[in-house]
């Protein structure tokens, strides 16, 4: 039964070409602008969602009063961070990452040198136990453990030491600017999925010694703030947030001046979720050429998507139910035949899922050209692979059914 009306279903099309084009394009269209919209909406979605324990991290971030003005920054006070690992509750783990400003890198092994390494950070092996990375060669626990020690991405590994394996990378030797000279200890997996994490280079604390930075790092004041030192935390559970949020509150209120409250100024800690960072405008992501995404422009997007395909439905009914008059012979005859309204509703709702997928295939090829096109304005990460994912593809299926369902269900019972 179901291949015969199949088969009629395809015949009816094919007589009338002229409706069954306008039908397919119109909706093409729809499908292709909701494709690309969606396939914006999900890619900025989906930042830091894959860590395990996600809505565990959270980034500890500094906002500032004085007089009416008010202002955020990513960044904290370092003593802050030696603070949540020795002295607060409800906190399983605390790192500092303080950016690198390094003016070049020479490999031991092949006396090559690069100027101006970009994404290079100073750590302790505690931030490899808030993230999870894949160790390809070295070990988390001793990674970062003292001065002049260096983890490096496979990406960055890569560059640095070609046609080398991970395992004999260890040991191999990085000169910065001249004089610090640093050992690999480990090498780390790229985050596949989309991150904010973006650091390459991972050098140890004590490492720091020779540079620019060390005062800052190595001998730190609760009077200074920059936003290239940021705090992130794994708590113990969702539970803690509040204890967490009263145990900086009260910190924030012992380290205030007397220079303070005479110019009422005031300064105070929040917890910033992970899942937050990517959307966040009051502070900034680590990607500095790229601005953080807004929840509401991605939310007035999935409505223009799903404006997009309510339309193409209601023009698909309104071509369906305004060809109503040229099938009722065919209905009339169906019936005499013996055809029950059962048969017909199912038959007419096949030919409406045949265009439907002829559809969404041909917007598909659609949707590529507009990214393609539209390239210059959509974000670097967001290519056309990302239709390979498998919840885009189920969604793709769930949607040609729904949309099957919409367009076909009222012109199937009116005709």
């Amino acid at each position: 039964m179901f291949k015969n009306n199949f088969k009629i279903a395809w015949r009816n099309l094919w007589k009338h070409k002229l409706f069954s084009a306008i039908n397919i394009i119109s909706l093409a269209i729809g499908f292709s602008a909701s494709f690309v919209i969606g396939l914006m909406v999900y890619y900025d979605m989906t930042f830091d969602k894959f860590h395990k324990d996600a809505d565990h991290i959270y980034r500890v971030t500094s906002n500032f009063v004085s007089n009416e003005t008010e202002y955020g920054n990513p960044g904290v006070a370092v003593p802050l961070v030696d603070e949540t690992k020795n002295n607060m509750s409800g906190i399983e783990a605390a790192s500092g990452i303080h950016i690198a400003n390094l003016i070049k890198v020479e490999d031991g092994l092949n006396k090559k040198v690069y100027k101006n390494p970009e994404y290079v950070v100073f750590t302790d092996s505690e931030y490899f136990k808030i993230f999870d990375y894949t160790w390809l060669a070295g070990s988390p626990n001793y990674a970062l453990n003292a001065p002049n020690q260096v983890v490096l991405t496979k990406e960055r590994a890569t560059k640095y030491f070609p046609d080398t394996s991970p395992e004999d990378i260890i040991g191999q030797t990085l000169i910065y600017n001249d004089s610090i000279q640093t050992k690999v200890t480990g090498v780390v997996k790229n985050f596949e999925e989309r991150t904010d994490l973006i650091f390459q280079e991972f050098l140890s604390l004590g490492t720091s010694k020779k540079t620019n930075d060390a005062q800052h790092i190595l001998e730190p004041n609760w009077g200074s703030t920059n936003s290239g030192s940021q705090l992130f935390i794994k708590v113990t559970g969702l539970g803690a947030i509040s204890t967490i949020q009263n145990q900086l509150n009260k910190l924030a209120e012992e380290q205030r001046t007397d220079y303070d409250k005479q110019f009422n100024r005031r300064r105070t800690f929040h917890l910033q979720p992970l899942k937050d960072i990517h959307f966040n405008q009051r502070y900034s992501i680590f990607n500095f050429s790229a601005r953080p995404a807004s929840k509401s422009v991605m939310l007035g997007l999935g409505f223009i998507a799903l404006f997009l395909l309510l339309l193409g439905c209601i023009n698909f009914i309104n071509l369906n139910t305004a060809q109503a008059n040229q099938r009722a012979k065919e209905i009339g005859i169906r019936k005499t035949l013996g055809s029950s309204k059962k048969q017909l509703i199912f038959q007419f709702m096949g030919e409406t899922f045949l265009l439907t997928l002829a559809s969404a295939l041909l917007s598909v090829v659609l949707a590529y050209w507009l990214l393609n096109v539209f390239s210059d304005f959509t974000p670097k990460g967001l290519e056309f692979s990302l239709f390979k994912d498998p919840f885009i593809i189920g969604f793709a299926v769930i949607l040609i059914l729904v949309v099957t369902l919409l367009s076909g269900l009222y012109p199937a019972l009116v005709l």
